[in-house]
């Protein structure tokens, strides 16, 4: 059975899928594009066979780092369902490409200049979002000397550390392991995702001067802040929303699009200022994209207006785009 996992893997990666979707029990199937696809005439896989395949599921969910299979190496998410054991494979990049080589629009060169506050880096799964979000600590960590803590469980990719000092043998809770990197005299933090904790010590962290870059699960800036803040409870949202407001930098929100010539990526870029800080203090996210779109002269990318761009460049479909709009009227 492991042999026909072995197959689906192979034949995941020579469609170029982002993710095969294995659950015994039931048909196997892929994501192209952001589509969820059934692999045609793909056998059912028995109960018992990922467990024996991944040689380790502790507890009912987890993440692990799996390969070389069929000469790459996968991030494997699994948990139990209904039917049986169920596991996503994605297949990881050997090496982390450079930020200026992932097609980022110009004025996300903005990011490059940080050297302190928060840095949140979204987009829904298989967007693409953790690579951007490693190359741009990398391009950080070879921009100069700096002192570095790699906190990123899921280490999907490796990190270009140039001449940067890595912080190395902290111990205990990611929070305990922010504190003593901080007592260390750290610059950077590479969180990597970003998932149902309380942010209050991430945000303590950027407030004691360091840059502290993440990920999130979101499809747009409002659903990042909102992700973000739903940890917290009710008596410590507000302390929360003043300290977000006071040291976010930028939110980057990442989709990738089919097209001609392969995925195209689309962008939403959000940058900290006063009125961006005035609304979220106030909770007023739903105010955000108007913000957005009013600020382009500041850097600011509102995801429609990338989306009409891209559409009006030929790069990508009506058909494609109409599934991301926020605002389809425009799009006719």
């Amino acid at each position: 059975m492991a042999t026909e996992i072995e197959s689906l893997l192979e034949y995941a990666l020579n469609v170029g899928a982002s993710e095969l979707v294995v659950t015994e029990g039931a048909a196997s199937a892929v994501r192209l594009a952001g589509k969820v696809c059934a692999i045609p005439e793909a056998p059912a896989i028995e109960p018992g066979a990922l467990r024996n395949f991944l040689g380790s599921m502790d507890g009912e969910s987890g993440t692990l780092m799996g390969g070389p299979w069929c000469g790459s190496r996968f991030r494997v998410r699994y948990n139990r369902t209904a039917l049986g054991n169920s596991a996503t494979f994605r297949p990881v990049l050997d090496e982390c490409p450079d930020f200026s080589a992932l097609g980022v629009p110009p004025s996300l060169g903005n990011v490059l200049g940080f050297r302190s506050g928060l840095v949140v880096f979204a987009g829904p799964a298989c967007s693409g979002k953790t690579t951007t979000a490693t190359a741009y600590v990398s391009a950080l960590c070879q921009s100069g000397i700096l002192r570095v803590s790699l906190l990123d469980e899921g280490r999907e990719l490796p990190v270009k550390c140039g001449d940067s000092l890595v912080l190395e043998n902290s111990t205990g809770s990611v929070p305990e392991k922010m504190e003593q990197a901080l007592r260390s005299g750290i610059d950077l933090i590479w969180l990597g995702d970003f998932e149902g904790q309380s942010l209050i010590p991430v945000l303590r962290a950027a407030e004691s001067g360091a840059l502290v870059v993440l990920t999130v699960t979101a499809g747009n800036v409002v659903g990042a802040l909102d992700a973000l803040l739903s940890a917290e409870t009710l008596e410590n949202r507000d302390v929360a929303r003043n300290m977000l407001a006071s040291v976010l930098k930028a939110v980057v929100v990442q989709r990738l699009l089919p097209g001609a010539q392969g995925v195209v990526p689309a962008w939403e870029i959000l940058y900290g200022s006063q009125n961006v800080s005035s609304k979220i203090r106030g909770g007023e996210h739903y105010a955000l994209p108007s913000i957005i779109a009013a600020s382009a002269s500041e850097g600011m990318m509102l995801m429609d207006d990338c989306l009409a761009e891209l559409l009006k460049a030929g790069y990508v479909s009506q058909e494609d785009v109409a599934r991301f709009v926020s605002n389809p009227a425009r799009f006719g």
